[in-house]
């Protein structure tokens, strides 16, 4: 039964990272990623220690499996926390669970300063209705011309909710049709 488990979990944790690395498919919300991928790489690395299987083979099989996958997590984690462009992140501003049409969205803004061209990088993702847990990107622009930290404009309020919904209406459902 052990044996299952620690083959089952190696499986499932590559699964994952090539998920999450590969693909615009993820876990709602932008810190969910990173704070499962650590999760699951401290887990790894304590299963690791105390992994012991019937075959040798296997064994060095699934903690080369699991020892790769937690470098590649906090590798990234560390280039990331040294990258002063990604510091940026830490300014990160969601609008969760937008609906429109019948339709649930999360919308990302990071603000990343004068040298992209515009106020910061804008993306979209789409949630299933009833599996709110995972999300996939359908929209993205690297130079959005809205700073969304700001609720004023000219001494105006705006109403940022209602700046992503026309967003999402204008750039995703519009465009699909």
């Amino acid at each position: 039964m052990k044996q299952r488990t620690q083959i089952l979990f190696t499986i499932f944790f590559a699964a994952y990272l090539t998920t999450v690395l590969l693909t615009d498919i993820s876990l709602t919300g932008f810190w969910t990623d990173v704070v499962v991928s650590i999760c699951l790489s401290f887990f790894a690395l304590r299963q690791v220690s105390k992994s012991r299987t019937d075959r040798i083979g296997l064994t060095l099989i699934l903690k080369t499996i699991n020892i790769l996958c937690s470098l590649i997590v906090f590798g990234l984690l560390g280039l990331n926390l040294i990258n002063p462009f990604a510091w940026d992140t830490f300014k990160l501003r969601c609008f969760y669970f937008q609906s429109v049409d019948g339709r649930l969205f999360n919308a990302y803004f990071k603000p990343v300063g004068a040298y992209s061209g515009g106020y910061g990088n804008f993306w979209i993702t789409e949630t299933p209705k009833y599996f709110p847990v995972v999300e996939w990107r359908v929209y993205w622009d690297r130079t959005v011309h809205h700073d969304f930290n700001d609720d004023t404009f000219d001494g105006q309020p705006i109403d940022n909710y209602e700046v992503v919904r026309s967003y999402i209406k204008d750039d995703v459902i519009d465009k699909q049709k």
